[in-house]
């Protein structure tokens, strides 16, 4: 009697332990499965990866590094990811711009163009990615880097600013 009992306990147990196993169909087996009725092979095909998003236009100030201590002379070099920087030609083409800083003031909004070039704002339309700004007064400072379309609007996307103090 206690030897049926056990045996029937581990049936139980055994038969307990294979509903909870997952069964997946194999590899083979998934392929060779036909298509439902009316479904056509290419709506039972893995769908293909999506695509990749588009960039986000950005600039990155690379000199002065923050909170650098310059000359009176102070040289902007910029790095820009996700656009190609060309000379302005007064076009608005998507991915296509030219570098702005704006020194000590704030930057445009992204829906308003740029101002015409000042002491504190700054076309780079030549398709350069530095700029010198000359003869800076000693204290602190703050650079704005922003990328602009070739018709001076201001491109949607990352902007960079330094923090940097010139020295007496």
């Amino acid at each position: 009697m206690m030897r049926q009992l056990l045996r029937a306990a581990l049936i139980v147990v055994a038969a307990t332990a294979a509903c909870k196993t997952e069964r997946t169909p194999s590899a083979d087996t998934t392929q060779r499965a036909a298509p439902a009725a009316g479904q056509s092979t290419a709506a039972s095909a893995t769908p293909a990866p999506a695509a990749p998003a588009p960039a986000i236009a950005g600039v990155t100030i690379t000199s002065p590094a923050k909170g650098a201590t310059t000359g009176k002379d102070v040289t902007v070099i910029m790095h820009a990811e996700g656009v190609t920087i060309a000379k302005a030609d007064g076009k608005k083409v998507e991915g296509v711009g030219h570098h702005h800083l704006f020194l000590d003031t704030a930057p445009t909004p992204d829906n308003a163009p740029i101002p015409p070039m000042t002491k504190k704002i700054v076309h780079i339309g030549t398709g350069d990615s530095t700029y010198t700004f000359k003869g800076l007064a000693a204290g602190p400072h703050r650079i704005i880097a922003v990328i602009g379309y070739g018709d001076h609007s201001p491109m949607p996307g990352r902007r960079d600013t330094v923090d940097f103090t010139v020295k007496p």
